[in-house]
C-alpha cells in the first residue's frame, strides 16, 4: 500500500538491484505539510524550499539510476540510499555498490551552473545566474563515508574489500571548472558527469581483476545491509516548531488542492472545482500519517476527515485494512509499511 517506487527498474531476479530507487518519505511529508499549512502561514517559503532542495536531491540520484541500469552483470549489488547506524549515529551513502572485487561510493550532486573547484583549499563555487555561492566539498564528504562504512564493516565483522568512491553531477549541463588540473592520484579526478559513470566502473573492473570476497561474504554483506538501514524519517512538526493546529484538516481534492471536500452519498465532493471521488479519503489517510502520527482512532480519523458518523469511519479504516491493535472500543489502527 502507498508505494513509491520511480524510474528505470533494475532487474530483481537477477539480484542486480538490492535496494530499489523510491521516493523518500520525508519528500512526502514535506509535500503534505505544504498542502495542508493555511494559505499564507509564514512557514511556507521555508517548507516550499525544503521541498524543491530534496526533490532536485532526488532527481539527480534518479539520473544516476538510469545509467547504472545499463550494468548487466548479477555480481553487481546495487543499494540506493543507504544510512547504517555507527555507534548512537547514521551515516547515508547515495549509492552503494557491492562487488566481490570492490566496493563503490557514489555521492550525487544535482547542482546547475558553473561549478568551481579548488582541490588545494577543498572549496567548491557555483556561479548561478549572477550569483555565486560556495557548498561543503563533495570529495571530503564522500572520503568521511568511506571511513564511516570501513568502521562500519570493522563493527559487524565483515570482509572489507578495496573502497573506491565517485562524486558524480548528474546535471549534464553543469559545466564543471578546476582551479588546476589534479594530479593522476588525486582523489578529484573520481568527480565525472552522469554519463561517464559506467566507463568510470569499467575502469574499475580493470584495476580490480582480483577477488577480494567470496559469493559467500557478499550474500552477507548485502543481507547485513539490508538488516541494518533505517530510513531517515523526520518530524516535521518538531523541525518546523509547528503544532497539531497548524493543520488544515478534511480530505483534499486531488484536482484543486482545496481542503475540506464534503461526503455526499458516499463520495467526496470538492465545492471549489466540483471534482467527486469515491476514495479521496485515501490520501487524507495518508497524510494524516505523514505528518501526525503513526497510529490513529476512529475518533481521531472522524476528526480529521470531518465525519459525523463513528458507523462511516469504521469501514473506513476497515477498507484500508491496516494492523490494528487493542480492543473494539480502544481500537488503534497502524500505518502501513511502505
Amino acid at each position: 500500500m502507498w508505494r513509491t517506487k520511480v524510474g528505470r527498474t533494475l532487474k530483481e531476479s537477477d539480484q542486480l538491484i538490492c535496494k530499489e530507487l523510491k521516493i523518500p518519505i520525508n519528500i512526502d511529508k514535506n509535500q503534505a505539510l505544504l498542502w495542508r499549512l493555511p494559505l499564507n502561514h509564514q512557514k511556507i517559503p521555508i517548507v516550499d524550499k525544503d521541498l524543491k532542495k530534496r526533490k532536485a536531491g532526488f532527481n539527480g540520484e534518479a539520473t544516476v539510476y538510469y545509467h547504472l541500469s545499463f550494468l548487466n552483470d548479477k555480481r553487481y549489488k546495487i543499494f540506493h540510499d543507504v544510512r547504517l547506524p555507527l555507534f548512537s549515529n547514521y551515516f547515508q551513502i547515495d549509492f552503494l555498490i557491492l562487488t566481490p572485487f570492490y566496493i563503490l561510493l557514489i555521492e550525487v550532486k544535482n547542482i546547475s551552473g558553473i561549478v568551481k573547484i579548488d582541490p588545494l583549499i577543498r572549496q567548491l563555487t557555483r556561479t548561478y545566474k549572477g550569483l555565486t555561492e560556495g557548498f561543503s566539498d563533495p570529495i571530503s564528504q564522500v572520503q568521511r563515508q568511506k571511513l564511516l562504512l570501513q568502521k562500519w564493516f570493522s563493527v559487524q565483522k565483515l570482509k572489507i574489500p578495496p573502497l573506491e568512491h565517485l562524486v558524480v553531477f548528474s546535471n549534464p549541463s553543469t559545466i564543471l571548472n578546476f582551479t588546476e588540473p589534479p594530479p593522476a592520484d588525486s582523489p578529484y579526478r573520481n568527480i565525472i558527469h552522469s554519463q561517464n559513470i559506467i566507463d568510470k566502473i569499467k575502469d574499475l573492473n580493470e584495476t580490480y581483476v582480483k577477488e577480494a570476497i567470496t559469493d559467500k561474504e557478499l550474500s552477507k554483506m548485502k543481507k547485513t545491509i539490508l538488516k541494518k538501514h533505517k530510513e531517515s524519517e523526520l518530524d516535521l512538526l518538531e523541525t518546523y516548531s509547528l503544532t497539531q493546529g497548524d493543520i488544515v484538516t478534511g480530505v483534499r481534492c486531488e484536482n484543486c488542492n482545496y481542503i475540506p471536500m464534503i461526503r455526499v452519498s458516499g463520495a467526496w465532493s470538492c465545492v471549489k472545482c466540483g471534482n467527486s471521488s469515491k476514495y479521496a479519503h485515501i490520501e487524507a489517510v495518508r497524510e494524516y500519517f505523514l505528518l501526525i502520527s503513526d497510529h490513529i482512532t476512529n475518533q481521531e480519523l472522524r476528526r480529521f476527515l470531518h465525519l459525523n458518523s463513528r458507523n462511516t469511519a469504521y469501514k473506513i479504516l476497515k477498507s484500508l485494512q491496516l494492523e490494528t491493535k487493542g480492543g473494539t472500543k480502544s481500537v488503534t489502527y497502524s500505518k502501513p509499511t511502505r
